[in-house]
């Protein structure tokens, strides 16, 4: 299989404040092409040109790198966000706070594309959320990599060691900036947030 048609999918999980974010941005650290949707503000705090409007993110993947993170005035931009990291392609795409903009039902047909198909594009994907039973299952299913971090409600940790083939023990043990993740292969390891 070709680098290009090899999935990069990342889901992200853990509550608020326990270094979710944080690891993501030291993944993508040196990604040249990347795209955020970011609700808050967070990225653009911290050296992403910040995109407020469709048509300014239209002109802004007309560059041939660039790390952008689109801050939506509504939530209803989201299906537009997807298609536009889709078309731009060759990326890094990363959705903070997924569980705003799915459902554990089907995913949004942009999304979909981006997880289902992504591959095609070379993308790497990072879904991010506090409450993975809420968000879709679409990533969840194509994940390469699941990364949990403590999470603080025990209905979540049953449901995320149950999808990660991981002892719930594992997840009940974590503290913040702690991490257990699984591969696609079923591998499982553990982890600290470093600075």
């Amino acid at each position: 299989m070709s680098e290009k048609n090899r999935a990069r999918i990342v889901m992200v999980c853990g509550g608020s404040g326990t270094g979710k974010s944080a690891w993501v941005k030291q993944q993508i650290a040196g990604a040249r092409r990347c795209l955020v949707w970011d609700i808050t503000g967070e990225y653009a705090r911290h050296g992403f040109e910040p995109v407020t409007s469709a048509a300014r993110l239209i002109e802004a993947l007309e560059q041939s790198a660039a790390r952008l993170a689109y801050i939506p005035a509504s939530l209803k931009h989201f299906d537009f966000f997807c298609r536009a990291a889709f078309a731009w392609g060759r990326c890094v795409v990363v959705v903070e706070e997924l569980a705003d903009v799915t459902t554990p039902g089907k995913a949004p047909t942009g999304w979909g594309m981006v997880v289902r198909r992504g591959r095609h594009q070379s993308l790497t994907v990072y879904g991010i959320t506090q409450r993975p039973a809420e968000s879709d299952k679409t990533i969840i299913g194509n994940a390469t990599l699941t990364h949990c971090c403590k999470l603080k409600r025990a209905p979540d940790r049953v449901y995320m060691a149950r999808e990660m083939g991981c002892a719930l023990a594992l997840l009940d043990a974590l503290k913040p900036l702690e991490w257990v993740e699984a591969d696609e292969f079923g591998r499982v390891r553990r982890g600290k947030m470093r600075f």
